[in-house]
């Protein structure tokens, strides 16, 4: 850190290993703490965005829902199953999987997007995650909204185990935590990482069982499945709205990807989260 910028912000010209651990915790820390700053940030964005349309944000469910159900018509019949099994199968991971994606993927436009702010002195720049994930889990509220109703039409029996779907969803949470704030680190340092980002979660996409189910791949082809913490994300909240407890297996790998993630990700932030601000 320049002498200009350490006058500006108070803080040491020069950085030890005490003192990056420390703004590295008092960004996560402060940025959690500005929790209404950020939610009210991102429900404003989302309201913004569908303003003066006669559905408001729920012109996202109703666009998820027709596409799943025009969808359903056709690989109903590729995969044996009729509508109303396959229906709810398809809404119950393209829920999860649009906010697993959809937060990745407006992560890395984050840091680029709140430029000003991460001039400014002492700012969070965690803030910038946060409102990332609130807006895409929002835009989930909704959507699992629709589900609900749609699942009860075909049949679908919500029982105890649903109740799953909580500590599932904030495990999940967790997880894209530690994504977004790891692609928007690469993707302010390195441009070109934004098209490969977006490149990887059309090919995620296809190889996650979302559209298929797992046990449709068998042999060694199978190790696509099981070894894809992705898949196992989505499955810990599919699984609850289909009224089924998820595997112990997929609990195991995404607790575990959770704390390897997020160690390397305190590394990588706490050695360069000072020089975030001259990357622009």
């Amino acid at each position: 850190m320049t002498d200009t910028r350490a006058r500006e912000t108070g803080a040491p010209a020069v950085f030890d290993s005490a003192d990056v651990e420390h703004w590295a915790l008092w960004d996560l820390v402060e940025g959690l703490r500005l929790r209404d700053m950020w939610w009210r940030q991102s429900t404003n964005e989302v309201r913004r965005r569908y303003r003066r349309t006669l559905l408001g944000p729920m012109w996202v469910t109703v666009s998820l829902a027709v596409f799943a159900f025009v969808l359903s018509f056709v690989w109903a019949g590729l995969w044996k199953m009729s509508v109303t099994d396959f229906l709810p199968f398809l809404l119950s991971g393209l829920l999860p999987w649009g906010l697993i994606s959809g937060s990745i993927g407006e992560a890395a436009l984050a840091f680029l997007a709140g430029e000003a702010l991460m001039k400014s002195r002492q700012f969070p720049c965690s803030t910038l995650i946060h409102s990332v994930l609130a807006r895409n889990s929002v835009i989930f509220a909704h959507n699992v909204f629709g589900y609900v109703i749609i699942a009860a039409l075909c049949g679908v029996t919500f029982t105890w185990k649903t109740l799953a779907l909580i500590p599932g969803l904030a495990l999940v949470l967790v997880n894209c935590t530690w994504m977004c704030l790891l692609v928007a680190i690469f993707c302010l340092r390195y441009r070109d990482f934004q098209q490969l980002v977006a490149s990887l979660l059309q090919i995620a996409m296809f190889v996650t069982p979302v559209f298929w189910a797992a046990s449709q791949l068998e042999g060694k082809r199978a190790i696509i499945v099981h070894a894809n913490p992705l898949h196992h994300m989505v499955e810990l909240i599919r699984q609850p709205m289909l009224g089924h407890l998820p595997s112990l297996l997929s609990w195991l790998i995404c607790v575990g990807f959770a704390l390897a993630g997020w160690a390397v990700t305190y590394r990588l932030f706490s050695r360069k989260r000072h020089r975030l601000a001259y990357w622009f």
